[in-house]
Parts: C-alpha cells; sequence; structure tokens
C-alpha cells in the first residue's frame, strides 16, 4: 500500500507515512482522538515591514483541571472544539480528551484570535452554543475575553488565564 498524499510505500500496521506525516486510514471508517501539542504548533509569526515582530499573548485555558497554554501572535487564531480528521488545519485545539463529545463540544465550536492586541472568541454557529461568563454568545460574533473569565462550550468549562507579556513591569504599591 502507498499513501495517498506522498506515494510512500508502507505497512498495514503504520498509523502514520514516515515521509510526509499523513494519516494512514480511512477517517470516514474510523475513530481517533488525536492530541496536537500547543508547544510544538507554533502559530505563524508575522512580520512587519520593518521586520518587527508582531505583539504576542500567552493564554493558559484551564479545562477539567489541567492547564493548556497557547501563545497567539498577532492577527493568530486557533479554533476550539474536536479533532476533524477530515481537515488538515493544524490551528485546531482537540478537546475530545477533557470529555468534549460527551458535552456538546461541536468539531468546530469556536475560535480564539488574537486581533489588535484583543484576545477574541467567537462561536462558529455551534450546535450547543458557547457561553461567556453565564452568557450565551451569538453565533460569528466576536467578544473580548478578560483574565479568569469562563468561557463554556457545550457544558464543558474552561477558565481563561493570561500570563504576563513579556517586557512588563508589575509594579506592587503600598497603601
Amino acid at each position: 500500500m502507498n499513501c495517498t498524499k506522498c506515494g510512500t510505500p508502507y505497512k498495514i500496521n503504520d498509523a502514520v507515512c514516515i515521509k510526509c506525516g499523513h494519516i494512514l486510514f480511512d477517517p470516514k471508517s474510523s475513530t481517533v482522538a488525536l492530541r496536537i501539542d500547543p508547544n510544538l504548533v507554533r502559530l505563524r509569526r508575522q512580520r512587519t515591514e520593518t521586520g518587527v515582530l508582531s505583539p504576542e499573548r500567552t493564554v493558559t485555558l484551564l479545562i477539567r483541571g489541567i492547564a493548556e497554554r497557547f501563545i497567539f501572535e498577532e492577527g493568530t487564531e486557533i479554533i476550539l472544539g474536536r479533532t476533524d480528521l477530515l481537515s488538515d488545519s493544524p490551528s485546531h485545539f482537540d478537546l475530545t480528551r477533557y470529555g468534549g463529545h460527551d458535552r456538546g463540544v461541536s468539531r468546530k465550536h469556536a475560535v480564539l484570535r488574537f486581533k489588535d492586541g484583543v484576545m477574541l472568541v467567537t462561536d462558529l454557529n455551534s450546535s450547543n452554543g458557547t457561553v461567556l461568563n453565564g452568557t450565551r454568545l451569538p453565533s460569528n460574533e466576536p467578544h473580548p475575553l478578560k483574565d479568569n473569565d469562563e468561557l463554556r462550550l457545550g457544558t464543558l468549562p474552561m477558565v481563561i488565564r493570561y500570563d504576563e507579556m513579556p517586557g512588563m513591569v508589575t509594579q506592587i504599591v503600598k497603601t
């Protein structure tokens, strides 16, 4: 048998092509949960005309007691949902391991986007909705996120935490 993407021969028990990394099974007849490590997937960095790096924001999602950390750069986004093996988007975070399927998370449920220095969440017309601090969000409308906001996709809750931005100085004021 040969890889459908690059044509490299493979053995029947191989899950991934050794040459191109393509998944070697038919996703229509199989079910697999994949976890993409956000530390390995660096969202594309955009450079200005002067070659200066764009601003970035480090975000931690606290999901069922586990912290998942992402580094967003200006203009980048990540889709929150369950992995869709028919999609080849590297910027997709799979919530299946947190009970996403049982808790009503859609394959493409919501998107987190860092734009103009603001972190935004947009519901992607999900079946079971996205709730921000107790208020259901209308589909396809971006909403800003603040530190410690509670986001619920279907019935899967998570808390948004911002790490300090590089170069920021924290002042302690004594009264």
